[in-house]
C-alpha cells in the first residue's frame, strides 16, 4: 500500500521516527493507536444544540427579506 504525502510531511515523519529510534511504520502505528485511545476516551461527538426560539414556525426567504416578489 502507498499513500501520497508531501515531501515536508515525509521528512517530518522520518525525523520523528529517527528521534524515537523506530521505523516510520512503527511511528505511524503508535500515532494511530494513541488517536484511537484519545477518541475512545473523549466519547462520541456531542450533538448540535437545539434552540427553542418560540412559536415562530418555519421561515421563508420572503419572511426575512423584502427582495422576493
Amino acid at each position: 500500500m502507498s499513500i501520497d504525502i508531501s515531501h515536508e510531511t515525509e521528512a517530518r515523519l522520518t525525523d520523528e521516527a529517527r528521534r524515537q529510534d523506530i521505523s516510520v511504520e512503527a511511528l505511524l502505528k503508535r500515532l494511530m493507536s494513541e488517536r484511537a485511545v484519545t477518541a475512545h476516551v473523549a466519547g462520541p461527538a456531542p450533538e448540535l444544540p437545539v434552540w427553542h426560539l418560540g412559536g415562530v414556525g418555519p421561515l421563508h426567504r420572503r419572511d426575512i427579506y423584502d427582495d422576493v416578489r
